[in-house]
């Protein structure tokens, strides 16, 4: 099967490091400025910060982007469909997610909630099908395992 849209293997790590690495600055920037958004609407902030906020999160969506869209070793119809179930799965999780957050917070909160909200398809999608890859792997190691 000929996988068209996907990136090739090694970009997974790449994604991977892209993402730990920020996601450790963004945990930091959260603990230095507490108040998020609300905070930042509020005061101007300066220029390098704003930048830096920018950079942040485009580097986080591409690290994410990379990890979620990088073929498998072995690529086929089986995992084809896992990908497939797993990225309806994660849109119905994100929608939902919105749902509550447009009935339930109003304000900053729900700017802040809908910022979240653009990296949670990706979360829930990679979280969705490397749980399904594992539980794959784990059923063919224990076959084969039974057959010896």
């Amino acid at each position: 099967m000929k996988t068209r849209f996907l990136f090739p293997t090694k970009f997974r790590s790449i994604g991977y490091m892209l993402f730990g690495v920020d996601i450790l600055y963004a945990i930091i920037m959260k603990i230095a400025h507490p108040h998020g958004f609300a905070q930042e609407l509020r005061v101007a902030q300066p220029l390098s910060m704003a930048i830096g906020n920018d950079v942040n999160i485009l580097t986080i969506v591409i690290g994410l982007f990379l990890i979620a869209f990088s073929k498998e070793k072995d690529e086929d119809e089986l995992i084809s469909q896992l990908r497939l179930d797993s990225l309806q799965w994660a849109i119905y999780v994100n929608f939902s997610i919105f749902i509550v957050s447009v009935l339930f917070l109003h304000g900053f909160q729900f700017l802040e909630a809908v910022a979240y909200n653009v990296i949670t398809p990706f979360i829930f999608f990679i979280g969705r099908f490397r749980w399904k890859m594992w539980r794959l792997n784990k059923g063919i190691t224990n076959e084969t395992s039974k057959a010896i």
